[in-house]
């Protein structure tokens, strides 16, 4: 396989996602910074990368898995006098071993009730043990957050488009079979013969094979005939390719390691400008001056959001006490996970993945700015709170007739599921280009008036009590 870019190797089509549009988890590792751009990278480039990221995660096992039952070498076997099940040392072998064992307890809790409409599925015993170890890896590479309830829940998905992919390949490979033979330069392997003898007769019986009975040559579609979908598919799973195996883009060996840096690079953001993370911190947001968690300056954001586009329900919803961090901080945390069905919640992750998570202009870029809500300065960021704010609109009606804090709240927690999701997706980005605008970027957050009461207030409570919600509560002080 040649290293021309994808660009070069496939026909032009609408773009670059729909080029990947059969093929989600491939698109979302690209949108998310784990994969480069296929309009200026090689499909070696790809493979590459690909296999880079799965040493990592690989060599993470290796170093934070321990299993002190596993038989060592006299070499490496630790000091029994000192690391035994009743050392009291926490950084023994038996004492990581233990905590390790405490935490996957409270994983496998929330995992057990993982989408139970998709049990056929995410409750099978090889997802759960993915999910599992993926959570266990993360929460010991990053103590400093540990495990939060609804993590699992962003990272499910993840785990289920490479599931996807995996089975579009299989049909793929089940149609065009005769592009998947195993060749490097153009020439086939033998199974089992590894000095490749070449065989004259096998050569003769394929050319008299390609010759019909009157002699006339049987058309053979080639890859570039294909469907470019299809070509896609061939070319990123050759198993020559760039690193060999373990830098095919789409493997079902693989999907824990790619699910681990899908799900590390969401939770991080990638060196970009919304980090999911922050919404289950509880220190002030990284260059703000609000003095708020970042969760809390988000639920501000969104009301400041909708008290321009909407002012009438916005003051309706402040005058009755409704906190937007009581709805606002299940929905940020597990970026509206609990409100739509999952391949609803596909949709809108392709939408916020595709957004640009890098600050768009220099003004939003420092951190020293004193105006202006963070989460605005990107356009990943932007898009977050506006679907939160069409989602609301959506509920207008309902809303208005409402004289309850208490009913408004269950209305908003139990979003309906009979919906035109295009049309709250193409809402929501209206409202992403006007949050973006630097208008809004340069207003002063309001922070005082009412907010002092809704956010200021009421934010240390949010953060440390169960959200209000007839469904099942997602603790969002765990």
């Amino acid at each position: 396989m040649g290293s021309a870019s994808i660009e070069q190797e496939m026909p032009a089509r609408e773009g670059i996602r729909s080029r990947f549009e059969n093929l989600r988890g491939v698109q979302w590792r690209i949108d998310l910074g784990i994969l480069p751009s296929p309009s200026s990278s090689s499909v070696d480039d790809l493979r590459r990368v690909t296999a880079e990221s799965r040493r990592r995660y690989a060599g993470l096992r290796r170093r934070l898995l321990v299993d002190p039952h596993l038989s060592k070498d006299g070499r490496n076997s630790p000091d029994p006098v000192i690391d035994n099940p009743l050392s009291q040392n926490p950084d023994s072998t038996w004492g990581r071993f233990f905590r390790n064992a405490e935490l996957e307890k409270t994983l496998d809790q929330d995992l057990s009730r993982l989408y139970p409409e998709h049990g056929s599925y995410f409750q099978t015993p090889g997802c759960q043990g993915m999910l599992r170890r993926i959570l266990l890896l993360w929460c010991l590479r990053h103590p400093e957050y540990g495990y939060r309830q609804g993590m699992h829940e962003l990272l499910a998905p993840f785990l289920y488009v490479l599931h996807v992919d995996v089975e579009h390949l299989s049909e793929v490979r089940k149609q065009y079979e005769d592009h998947f033979t195993d060749k490097f330069d153009g020439l086939g392997f033998q199974e089992n013969d590894l000095t490749y003898n070449f065989d004259f007769k096998k050569l003769l019986d394929s050319m008299e094979d390609e010759i019909g009975s009157h002699g006339n040559a049987v058309k053979v579609k080639s890859l570039n005939e294909l469907d470019p979908e299809i070509q896609t598919t061939v070319l990123l799973t050759d198993a020559y390719g760039a690193e060999g195996e373990l830098g095919i883009v789409i493997s079902e060996k693989f999907m824990e390691h790619d699910a681990y840096c899908m799900f590390d690079a969401l939770m991080s953001g990638s060196h970009g400008s919304v980090a999911v993370v922050d919404f289950y911190s509880h220190s002030p947001a990284h260059g703000s001056h609000s003095g708020l968690p970042p969760v809390i300056e988000t639920s501000a954001a969104l009301y400041h959001l909708l008290s321009v586009v909407d002012s009438s329900l916005h003051s309706h919803l402040v005058e009755l006490g409704v906190e937007p961090q009581y709805f606002a901080l299940r929905w940020l945390r597990v970026l509206f996970g609990r409100e739509f069905s999952l391949e609803n919640l596909l949709l809108i992750w392709d939408e916020i993945f595709a957004a640009d998570n890098n600050v768009t202009s220099e003004k939003g870029a420092e951190d020293d700015a004193d105006s202006g809500f963070r989460i605005f300065r990107s356009p990943r960021g932007a898009l977050i709170p506006a679907m939160s704010v069409s989602m609301i609109l959506h509920l207008r009606s309902s809303l208005l007739a409402t004289e309850h804090a208490t009913t408004c709240l269950q209305r908003l927690l139990n979003f309906p599921e009979n919906i035109d999701l295009r049309k709250l997706i193409d809402k929501a980005k209206s409202l992403q280009a006007l949050a973006l605008d630097t208008n809004m970027s340069s207003v002063s957050p309001p922070f005082d008036g009412i907010y002092n009461h809704s956010v200021v207030k009421g934010h240390s409570h949010a953060l440390s009590s169960d959200s209000i919600s007839p469904k099942t509560p997602l603790n969002v002080g765990a």
